[in-house]
């Protein structure tokens, strides 16, 4: 989900900045997704500021300006952070330069794995009042979907014709009406996207389920680069009674099970061993063809509540020993701490 402006948290400003800076790179990602909700987290935890902010927005305040120019007057307008995210090169070389007390360049799994000891499971900005806003959002963009919807969140499909196959052999058993959605992500190619939901379409065809399956989509490739077009991702998660991922996202398992419900994947590389055991992932491999769709409500599922405890603890535990020393200028000190912090 694009963010439209920069966020800033409301006073009182009384404990330390957190600034999550995603620069070049893209909102809609996990990693970005994932970045936003520790760091709203940890300033709510520490009652401290929260700034968000992306390239665009640095555009629009400081038009004309390089952008690392522009990031560079927002920290002379807005102060110093004390605990940055980011993964931007040129930002990294900076706030090294002004010497934050924490800062966190890693990608999601690694930032669990460290954390957590897992990489199953990843952060994210989500909540149930998120969900719900973009649910309704998604049933105002697409007001003609009136039947139960199976979401196909698509990363990459190698093996398209028989994936297609047993998505509409398995909606065949279902007597009433059935919509399938394609939602394509940004790791998506545009012709995988087409080619699979042509083959849905033909199959449902041959098979006689005109006016029982629906087939609707959302070319990421096509779509999301587009200013004010609506990405239903979220609230396709909100309002879709199955979820299916197709391709390696652990951000795309992990989002469905915060809004408490069970995934189905096809062609992850990860294991997900733990959470089948939980029953809170299952392998589409495993659901027989012949068979209904059915996808048991869980308890929702959100680490980043434990991610941002264990970043608010490292970063007292920091904070409290640079009260009687000077930290060092020297990029190379930061780099050790937080290696030290993360057992890296």
């Amino acid at each position: 989900m694009s963010i439209d402006t920069p966020h800033q948290s409301s006073p009182p400003p009384t404990g330390p900045m957190v600034m999550v800076y995603i620069g070049e790179d893209d909102p809609t990602r996990g990693d970005s997704h994932g970045f936003k909700g520790i760091g709203q987290r940890m300033a709510q935890k520490l009652n401290g500021r929260f700034h968000y902010l992306e390239d665009r927005h640095l555009n629009t305040l400081y038009p004309g300006l390089r952008k690392d120019r522009g990031l560079k007057r927002y920290l002379e307008e807005h102060g110093k952070p004390d605990i940055v995210f980011t993964r931007s090169s040129y930002a990294h070389r900076m706030m090294t330069r002004i010497t934050p007390l924490m800062m966190i360049d890693l990608v999601n799994e690694h930032i669990s794995s460290a954390l957590l000891q897992d990489d199953t499971l990843v952060a994210h900005h989500l909540t149930p009042e998120i969900f719900d806003a973009e649910g309704k959002k998604f049933r105002e963009n697409y007001p003609d979907i009136k039947s139960p919807i199976l979401a196909v969140m698509m990363v990459h499909i190698w093996d398209t014709p028989e994936f297609a196959e047993k998505i509409v052999s398995k909606c065949a058993q279902h007597e009433e009406p059935l919509t399938v959605f394609i939602c394509s992500s940004r790791r998506t190619e545009s012709p995988h996207y087409t080619a699979l939901k042509q083959e849905i379409e033909e199959r449902a065809r041959k098979k006689g389920l005109e006016g029982r399956l629906f087939i609707e989509g959302y070319n990421f490739a096509e779509e999301g680069r587009k200013e004010n077009t609506f990405n239903p991702y979220i609230g396709l998660i909100q309002e879709a009674e199955h979820i299916l991922v197709a391709g390696e996202s652990v951000s795309m398992v992990s989002e469905p099970l915060a809004a408490g419900k069970r995934v189905m994947v096809h062609g992850a590389n990860t294991e997900f061993t733990q959470l089948k055991r939980k029953g809170l992932v299952i392998d589409f491999s495993d659901c027989a063809a012949d068979t209904r769709f059915e996808t048991p409500r869980v308890e929702p599922v959100n680490v980043t509540e434990d991610v941002a405890d264990r970043l608010v603890d490292r970063f007292n535990a920091v904070a409290k020993r640079t009260q009687s020393t000077q930290p060092t200028e020297n990029p190379g000190w930061l780099r050790r701490t937080l290696n030290k912090m993360f057992g890296l």
